[in-house]
């Protein structure tokens, strides 16, 4: 197998006023803004008529040895006492754990509005500082209107939407 180094950079960064443990400990995400460069502003003429944002961000701080891991628990559901001890540990690739090869994170926010380089967003779940590495535009050719999923995956939404009332997420 050939061996690739890829160098990614930065077209942005996120600012929230919202604790490290407050993101964690949220469902449904916290406010904040994504500052793109100046250099790369022009790339979001026409944004402001979508309703959502596709975010890509490198998740700067997880460390070389959480990069190993590759099986996981569903652990952030467990913040919301959604039990989780009974349904299997799975790969990570099964997940949006942290805790993975690529730190790559894919989030989907609500766009609230634009001002020049700035996009202020809801629904964020990356930490003040987190560097962004791409945004696109959420359009409805991206849902997937018949998707199936693992016994213990639709495991996991029953007991969401039996502890907190929704499983938007799972």
């Amino acid at each position: 197998m050939e061996s690739y180094s890829i160098v990614l950079k930065p077209i942005g960064i996120v600012h929230t006023q919202a604790s490290e443990e407050e993101i964690k400990n949220s469902y449904e995400g916290v406010g904040g803004y994504i500052e793109v460069f100046k250099e790369y502003e022009e790339g979001l003429d026409g944004i402001e008529g979508f309703s959502h944002i596709i975010v890509l961000a490198y998740l700067h701080r997880v460390s070389e040895e959480q990069r190993k891991v590759l099986k996981v628990r569903h652990r952030r559901l467990k913040r919301f006492g959604v039990r989780i001890d009974d349904l299997p540990e799975v790969g990570v690739f099964c997940t949006d754990s942290p805790h993975r090869p690529n730190p790559i994170a894919l989030s989907i926010v609500e766009l609230v509005k634009r001002e020049g380089n700035i996009l202020y967003v809801r629904g964020l779940d990356l930490f003040d500082g987190t560097p962004i590495l791409d945004i696109k535009a959420y359009t409805p050719d991206r849902c997937i209107e018949s998707i199936e999923t693992p016994w213990w995956h639709k495991e996991l939404v029953k007991r969401v939407k039996e502890k907190l009332g929704f499983a938007s997420w799972v």
